[in-house]
């Protein structure tokens, strides 16, 4: 099946969180995004926050407050899924179980709760596929120890995740990326994964470019063209790596990490019918952040606060207070028990207060709230005194317009903790971007040499 030549890339927006990929993709010149499903549920909340804020930028059209998984398992929720025009399908889908924010050896992966919500994207493929009417992109964000996970067996679960894609008759590319290497004001580390339907030009273009005998296909990505970047051992990207099956239970039984443990998945690959190249890349040295930012230099967490005006006195730290912020923020060893043995688990000293001249640490969901922590911001303002980050500042940090997840209903510890799972909306946009142009090139003639 051939795509169609349209002008309209109709996209659905699962797990959707407060709408940093709707608001993303709406931004490019052209409009050429239009989204016709977006789906988000929190299985541990009462309250949906981000589902209410989501709502409150785009009332219009079809929002689904509930879980995909009981969407697709009811006839309703199947047809209507069915019959909703989808050409992409972008999802933040849930991060927690490999999240570093938590501890390896805590980090489930596709066996926790929110990392099999994989599977319920898989099966949307697949219902598509079925239909004869395939989903011809993806675009999809996660934390970036989804390509190490599980600590049993590292690289696991990505492999499986690239053994589905392959069965549903995708190639997949994938970038780990540190938004701040590419000028933004927050040190965000996320692997992106872009995958194409066996139907389009792009997966077409790229497998062209495996059967080539000169270089890697890797140099010739969608994400290694937007985010440049210098390839370690490009040598070791000429030929697959390694292959993954079609079927994802086989696959799952059958790999394997390195003999040193560690993961088979550098930070950038490819995976086409099976193969896949992957190795090491490093962020290309950028003097000029303008195409990535709009500014010249890099931002910081400065040139974030700098544009904040009067900040309500509960934000800030009271002097009897500074104590316990310094032995939250100190180095620690805490010992520990896991799989029946103890061990003794060391934490590194954290800057306080944290440095205005450089981009901030990366936002985690418990970074609202009085109590000190060793993960939250804390910051000397101009006045002199110590305080937390406000909710306008965590959304800039992120990309997102100051006041956007201000809603009656919405506490401040919640927009902060809506920022915590948020993602940083300017990568998505140039992604999206890219992936818009590659499109346009294939309906305009792209064939296989």
């Amino acid at each position: 099946m051939s795509q169609s030549n349209t002008s309209k890339l109709y996209t659905a927006d699962l797990f959707a969180g407060v709408g940093g990929f709707r608001l993303a993709l709406e931004s490019i010149h052209g409009a050429p995004f239009e989204f016709s499903l977006s789906c988000q549920w929190e299985p541990s909340t009462r309250v949906q926050h981000a589902s209410m804020v989501y709502q409150n930028h785009w009332p219009g059209g079809v929002h689904l407050n509930e879980d995909i998984q009981s969407v697709l398992a009811s006839e309703e929720g199947c047809a209507l899924v069915r019959e909703t025009k989808i050409d992409v399908v972008c999802a933040g889908f849930p991060c927690q179980d490999y999240s570093v924010a938590r501890p390896l050896s805590q980090s489930q992966g596709l066996a926790g709760k929110k990392g099999a919500l994989w599977w319920p994207l898989a099966q949307l493929l697949r219902e598509r596929n079925d239909d004869n009417r395939p989903v011809q992109y993806l675009m999809l964000e996660n934390v970036d120890r989804l390509i190490s996970s599980p600590v049993g067996s590292r690289g696991r679960d990505f492999a499986v995740i690239l053994s589905t894609l392959r069965a549903l008759g995708y190639a997949a590319e994938w970038r780990v990326l540190n938004s701040a290497e590419y000028g933004h004001a927050q040190r965000r580390k996320r692997v992106y994964i872009c995958a194409y339907h066996e139907s389009t030009g792009i997966f077409q273009k790229l497998r062209a470019a495996t059967l080539e005998q000169d270089g890697t296909p890797l140099a010739q990505t969608l994400l290694y063209d937007a985010f440049p970047c210098t390839l370690v051992n490009a040598l070791d990207a000429v030929q697959p790596a390694l292959s993954v099956l079609p079927e994802p239970l086989n696959e799952q039984l059958a790999y394997r990490p390195l003999s040193n443990g560690r993961s088979r998945f550098g930070n950038i690959g490819l995976m086409l019918e099976g193969a896949v190249y992957t190795c090491a890349a490093k962020a290309a040295t950028i003097t000029d952040f303008t195409r990535f930012t709009g500014h010249h230099d890099a931002l910081t967490l400065g040139d974030v606060v700098r544009q904040t005006g009067l900040v309500p006195s509960a934000f800030y730290i009271k002097p009897e207070d500074e104590a316990r912020w310094l032995q939250a923020k100190a180095a620690k060893v805490t010992p520990r028990q896991a799989n029946g043995f103890e061990y003794n688990y060391s934490e590194g000293a954290m800057s306080f207060p944290d440095s205005l001249d450089r981009p901030s640490r990366t936002i985690i969901t418990s970074e609202g709230g009085t109590t000190p922590s060793r993960t939250k911001h804390a910051i000397r303002d101009a006045s002199g005194r110590l305080r937390r980050l406000t909710p306008e500042e965590l959304e800039s940090l992120n990309g997102f317009p100051r006041g956007f997840t201000e809603l009656q209903g919405v506490s401040d510890a919640a927009r902060a903790r809506l920022m915590g799972n948020a993602l940083v909306v300017p990568m998505i946009q140039r992604i999206g971007e890219a992936l818009h142009s590659e499109h346009q090139k294939c309906l305009t003639g792209y064939t296989v040499a």
